[in-house]
């Protein structure tokens, strides 16, 4: 399933509110700033991963990634390796 960081948001929110707690109960608890979890929970997609892995741990809740294929099914495109007569003499 594809969503937006705002509908994460909204997720989280949900889940927030089902417990009762405040955005500034949760974040105490995760251990992050009360505008972290505000931006959070707006969609903010500049949110870092730590943030939102420890949110998502409080709430009890998982984010999967369903098709790890996709993500390794292309492989890394090789750069191509320079003649040594090439480098420059502090890579000789």
């Amino acid at each position: 399933m594809n969503f937006s960081s705002t509908q994460l948001g909204e997720r989280i929110k949900t889940a927030r509110e089902a417990r009762g707690l405040s955005q500034k109960q949760l974040a105490d608890l995760a251990g992050i700033g009360k505008t972290a979890m505000f931006d959070l929970e707006h969609g903010n997609p500049g949110v870092r991963l730590s943030t939102l892995t420890a949110v998502l741990d409080i709430l009890g809740m998982t984010l999967r990634i369903d098709d790890v294929e996709a993500l390794t099914a292309t492989p890394p495109a090789e750069t191509p390796a320079l003649p040594p007569e090439e480098l420059p003499d502090h890579l000789l």
